[in-house]
């Protein structure tokens, strides 16, 4: 996956907002000006990038949201991190307001961008009875999951971040999958427990809107709450920072 390339995109502004983009002293990495974050792939040949995902399975928040959280051997997040198809995107999460190059660099969560076998029956599931529209047609259908690292150096996450960094993940996946930006193509859904405010805050802010109160699997002892990608939305906030930006350098 880090040997795939990552896709830049143009939005349209109106007149006279054609400020230079901001520049970040990081190769191979996608951002946008406005966003708090940037993001790459994961190395699956990088012991820095699996330590950091080490750390970030291995917190609290991660311990206890995902289900999936647990040990990871360099086996197994080399099959993860190099996976290579159009149904797994492993992102890393970076802090592009910082000035220090190396600080920059610094891992500080992940987003995954996926659908494999579960995903593909949970889905059928849920458009059996009647929570995925049936008219939901799309070429891709994909589940997203996030986590933050916990800090370790001092330096706080701050507002905004992760929520950033799922919208340039949203972005990045559809221009890899080079559907039509207004048209394109892909559902990518959500799922997480009603006590997990962050997150229901962090999905809410990158375009996501909560749909309805599911249970997760047919077995699952509880209900979750579900959110579907509004692309509409998140071009919205993505415009609105890029106007943010030009309007403060006018």
């Amino acid at each position: 996956m880090s040997s795939r390339p990552l896709f830049q995109r143009q939005y349209p502004l109106p007149a006279g907002f054609d400020g230079a983009p901001v520049q970040l002293p990081l190769t191979n990495v996608f951002h946008m000006p406005g966003q708090a974050a940037a993001v790459r792939f994961f190395d699956p040949d990088s012991d820095d990038d699996l330590y950091a995902m080490r750390e970030i399975l291995g917190g609290k928040q991660s311990r206890r949201w995902l289900d999936d959280a647990t040990s990871l051997s360099r086996t197994e997040y080399r099959e993860w991190a190099g996976t290579a198809t159009p149904f797994s995107y492993l992102f890393a999460v970076l802090d592009a307001r910082l000035t220090d190059p190396e600080e920059m660099r610094q891992i500080r969560g992940f987003v995954w961008i996926y659908s494999e076998r579960e995903e593909k029956i949970r889905f059928s599931r849920l458009q059996r009875i009647g929570v995925i529209p049936p008219s939901t047609r799309q070429r891709y259908l994909l589940e997203v999951s996030f986590a933050v690292r916990p800090s370790t150096d001092g330096v706080q996450l701050g507002s905004g971040l992760m929520s950033s960094a799922l919208r340039l993940s949203c972005l990045q996946v559809q221009m890899l999958l080079q559907t039509h930006p207004d048209e394109p193509e892909v559902e990518i859904l959500a799922f997480t427990n009603p006590e997990n405010l962050p997150s229901q805050r962090t999905l809410e802010a990158a375009g996501f809107v909560k749909k309805t109160t599911v249970k997760y699997s047919w077995d699952s002892p509880e209900d979750t709450f579900f959110y579907m990608l509004s692309w509409q939305l998140l071009n919205q906030k993505v415009r609105q920072k890029l106007l943010e930006v030009y309007q403060a350098n006018d």
